[in-house]
């Protein structure tokens, strides 16, 4: 559930079923067969137990009413609901949700398109980093013009070294390594490869350059507060922290992040989002990606909701903004009332629970009002 495949199909809407092992040797083009995306089967042939019920459009017309139809109002929070975007095509159906902006804008997918498939230092090598920058500009003002004035944080890439292997040439610059997850990856790499990174804060000037001062950034996989001061250096270099209002943020999903929360908000550090997926990998040294420690990666682990607990108060307190970009809140429904306890300021979620969200945040700020009135 937490694999790239997965967090993007939710996003689009479409119907997942991962880890099927052989399902490019046994499907064939045109070949007829039924998704089950609830229970994680692919059925040959039509299977009404998994299709989608086509409901008479006669049952589809409102019931007639004997008085006036009173509409529900609108659900309102005093935590801000956010959503998580990883393609563009997705940004108007996504900007007319209720919604206060995007919490997290993913890199990877729009990366792999403004690069055609080759590795980033390819392009530089043939001297098409222009190109780069400008494909990607482009993509981005799409999310920053179809939420304005709404804010929107941009994580840079966090590409493996594994993946980035996977683009056109990526064999000649990445190494192997014996586990990606927690290897070159994140800030680290910026401060070693930091051409490349330079190539995503010049698309990012662009996109201010062209009048949207709502669009904001976010670090990803920060380590230790040597990482963080040298990828400020260079966000500083790209002439970014002269823009007046850019925030700069830091993903929280390192359990080091606790310990340098102070250090990381005398650095000018806007706010931290938390990543629970690589968090909670970390916590419990569970491989997000490996089937065989499924049951063992939870983020309602005690050590995981302690940590929580301990973390968006002592940020709050440093001055830091707090937000969630991972996947527990829209899974989980306690998870919404331990985080609004916890006094997170968003929660960001993808597209398809926005409104379930919505009404878990309600109702657990409704309790804590009771709670804080009866007392």
């Amino acid at each position: 559930m937490t694999c790239h495949a997965a967090i993007v199909s939710r996003e689009l809407g479409i119907p997942c079923v991962v880890g099927t092992g052989e399902a490019t040797k046994r499907l064939r083009d045109g070949e007829l067969v039924t998704v089950d995306a609830t229970h994680g089967t692919v059925i040959e042939g039509f299977s009404p137990a998994g299709a989608t019920v086509r409901v008479p459009a006669a049952a589809l017309a409102p019931a007639r009413a004997s008085g006036p139809v009173l509409a529900a109002p609108p659900v309102v929070t005093g935590t801000r609901l956010l959503v998580n975007l990883s393609e563009p095509s997705q940004v108007d159906r996504a900007a007319a949700l209720d919604v206060d902006g995007v919490g997290l804008v993913r890199a990877e997918l729009m990366l792999v398109e403004a690069l055609e498939g080759a590795h980033p230092r390819k392009l530089l090598a043939e001297g098409r980093g222009e190109e780069f920058v400008q494909r990607l500009s482009d993509a981005l003002v799409r999310f920053a013009a179809g939420f304005a004035p709404r804010p929107v944080t941009y994580r840079t890439t966090d590409f493996r070294t594994n993946e980035f292997r996977g683009l056109a040439g990526g064999d000649e610059f990445e190494p192997d390594e014996a586990n990606p997850m927690i290897g070159f990856r994140g800030a680290l790499r910026y401060t070693q490869e930091p051409e490349v990174f330079q190539l995503e804060l010049n698309a990012i000037g662009l996109v201010w350059d062209a009048g949207h001062t709502n669009f904001h950034v976010m670090l990803p996989f920060v380590r230790t507060t040597r990482e963080l001061e040298r990828c400020r250096t260079l966000v500083a270099d790209a002439g970014l922290l002269d823009r007046p209002g850019f925030e700069l943020w830091v993903m929280a999903e390192v359990p080091s992040v606790l310990f340098n929360l102070e250090r990381y908000a005398a650095l000018g550090v806007a706010g931290i989002s938390i990543g629970s997926n690589d968090l909670t990998q970390l916590l419990l040294g569970a491989d997000r990606d490996s089937e065989r420690l499924s049951d063992t990666f939870d983020e309602r682990d005690p050590a995981v909701t302690e940590y929580l607990r301990q973390l968006i108060p002592r940020a709050r307190v440093a001055g830091l903004q707090t937000s969630i970009c991972g996947q527990a809140p829209s899974v989980h429904p306690e998870y919404a009332e331990l985080l609004v306890r916890a006094g997170i300021d968003a929660i960001s979620v993808t597209p398809d629970v926005v409104e379930r969200t919505r009404r878990l945040i309600a109702a657990a700020e409704r309790r804590l009002l009771l709670e804080a009135a009866r007392k």
